[in-house]
């Protein structure tokens, strides 16, 4: 029965119900369009940090990460085709690369700048997409002495592919070497302090640079990152049995950006959830509290004819159940007709700082995000009428019915 008659009163005022629940709706495709904003930039920035630069797991020489190497690669791995082998037999495994990185000078003949480069197997670099050309080509397989440059090293060195540019840098050994290389492509990262000073190179270029055969370290990229956990779990076992002195990090110990971004959005998150949360709370007890004071005399009938406080109570407060009830639903296929929309427009967001390149703004839904909202508004609706509630369930019978 009071469930009936709190459904009932809910429409009895629509127009006030309806601006009561257009703020909760409002509030509730706010958080899942944030939300879903969140989701898509955590997902897109991990996956491009993973597949784009560091791997799901990267594995050095045991004492690589402690230690203070005095000469390049002094902690180098020396032979990787059997470890390789042992690795990409598992087929949650996608694929290994090797990589070297070193610093040194470049120089056009009448200029020089320092770089800061990676030696990289072209085949799985090209593989990984880890960089986006905007002249000339990619590495070129069996050619050593080809090299592509970031865009901002390329326009400070007046350099164009074609060009030959001369690398030098510091040996294994200690001593000083210098190679010349053909500039095969200019390239852009996004984030102009590295392509700045970026080169890509054959690993076989970076060895004979550095006069070695030893890699620094190896990359393993997964089908899935949700199996990087269980991967090297497996790894570390596998070492351990076959005793090779190794370490290893994963992605999430090397993607210091990517956790920063996290605790930035989290926060944001967390402030827009509690701004919506006070919304509804005092709009719903808004709404409870006139609909009281208009039918003070009702609440009055009501307790006069035996109707007791607790029953009157539990009417008021299944009322601001139901406004949230309604109001979560309505949010939900808002939120979700919302994200459908701009997923399909096409937005463009500027550059973030660091960044030259914009990209596309778009909402990813996850079940995740729409309970919370939902519950947000159907928890924040039934805490706000409380207190109304108890303020008509306390109503003196004489009083109210003498009200006017």
């Amino acid at each position: 029965m009071l469930t009936k008659l709190a459904l009932r009163n809910v429409f009895r005022n629509r127009r006030r119900s309806a601006i009561t629940l257009l703020v909760i709706v409002f509030g509730a495709v706010g958080l899942i369009l944030f939300g879903g904003y969140k989701a898509i930039t955590f997902h897109s920035l991990r996956e491009s940090t993973i597949r784009n630069r560091l791997g799901h797991l990267q594995i050095y020489k045991q004492g690589f990460e402690h230690a203070e190497a005095k000469k390049p690669l002094e902690f180098g791995l020396d032979d990787v085709a059997p470890l390789r082998r042992a690795i990409e037999s598992d087929k949650r495994v996608r694929m290994t690369t090797a990589q070297i990185t070193l610093m040194g000078l470049i120089s056009n003949g009448d200029k020089s700048e320092t770089f800061l480069a990676t030696g990289v197997e072209p085949k799985e670099d090209r593989a990984m997409n880890a960089q986006r050309l905007v002249a000339g080509t990619d590495l070129p397989e069996g050619e050593s002495d080809a090299v592509i440059l970031g865009r901002g090293l390329a326009a400070s060195m007046h350099a164009k592919p074609g060009d030959y540019l001369t690398l030098m840098s510091t040996t294994t050994s200690g001593s000083l070497n210098a190679i010349d290389v053909r500039v095969a492509g200019i390239f852009m990262s996004g984030v102009k302090e590295y392509d700045d000073r970026a080169i890509k190179m054959p690993l076989a270029g970076a060895q004979q640079l550095l006069q070695t055969t030893k890699v620094e370290r190896l990359l393993v990229l997964l089908n899935e990152t949700d199996d990087t956990a269980a991967v090297r779990a497996d790894l570390t076992t596998l070492f351990a049995r076959k005793h090779w002195a190794l370490e290893m990090k994963d992605w999430s110990q090397l993607a210091s950006f990517y956790h920063q971004v996290v605790l930035l959005y989290n926060g944001i998150f967390g402030f827009i959830g509690m701004v919506v949360f006070g919304i509804v709370i005092f709009s719903v007890a808004n709404t409870i509290v006139m609909s009281i004071f208009e039918r003070t005399r009702e609440i009055g009938t009501m307790m006069a004819i035996g109707t007791t406080r607790s029953s009157v109570w539990r009417l008021f407060l299944l009322e601001g159940l139901f406004i949230g009830l309604l109001g979560g639903v309505a949010g939900l296929l808002a939120g979700a007709g919302a994200s459908s929309i701009i997923n399909h427009i096409h937005l463009m967001l500027p550059p973030p700082p660091g960044y030259t390149q914009g990209y596309p703004l778009r909402v990813m839904l996850q079940p995740g995000i729409l309970v919370t909202a939902f519950l947000i508004a159907v928890i924040t609706a039934t805490l706000s009428s409380i207190l109304p509630a108890l303020k008509a369930s306390r109503m003196k019978i004489v009083d109210a019915l003498g009200h006017i």
